[in-house]
């Protein structure tokens, strides 16, 4: 049986979590590795089962270039290239930056490859993005990471702070 890459490349990330030895992953840079650690991994490549997606359960980590981020579950969907589309993470998500400018709180994060957008959605709490001069609280926060921008849905609450 032969099995897919890109499964051999999710079954490792995963279990780095349950070998705390394992050297850490080369990168860091723009452009450089993106890793996912879980307590467990669903993953279904198969056409006839539906959409090609991995789903994380306990402990979920995502180590990229440019942010961390920490879930309880999340979901990876994968296009039919096997390139990550989206990807959506439930409970608890928390996602900071490495340059130390913002971090996010909420309980669903759905990132869209495509459109280059992070969604923060109000499940029983609003999300919030603290930054050094500001809290933003609303009931879905838009991100475009990229363009450093941010869009603001229902109630919606901005904090300042002195710098």
């Amino acid at each position: 049986m032969k099995l897919h890459p890109l499964f051999l490349y999710l079954c490792a990330t995963v279990a780095l979590q349950a070998a705390p030895d394992a050297p850490p992953s080369s990168g860091g840079g723009s452009g450089g590795p993106t890793t996912i650690t879980s307590d467990s991994l669903d993953l279904n490549l198969g056409k006839k089962m539906g959409n090609k997606q991995g789903l994380f359960r306990g402990n979920v980590s995502v180590d990229e270039p440019r942010f961390t981020m920490t879930a309880k579950e999340m979901t990876v969907f994968f296009a039919d290239n096997d390139a990550v589309q989206s990807l959506e993470a439930r409970e608890d998500v928390v996602i900071k930056r490495k340059d130390g400018s913002s971090e996010t709180w909420s309980e669903k994060a759905i990132y869209d490859m495509t459109e280059k957008k992070l969604i923060l959605l109000k499940v029983g709490r609003q999300p919030k993005v603290i930054s050094k001069d500001k809290t933003v609280f609303a009931d879905k926060i838009i991100l475009y990471p990229e363009e450093d921008k941010m869009l603001t849905e229902g109630a919606s609450r901005v904090m300042l702070q002195k710098p």
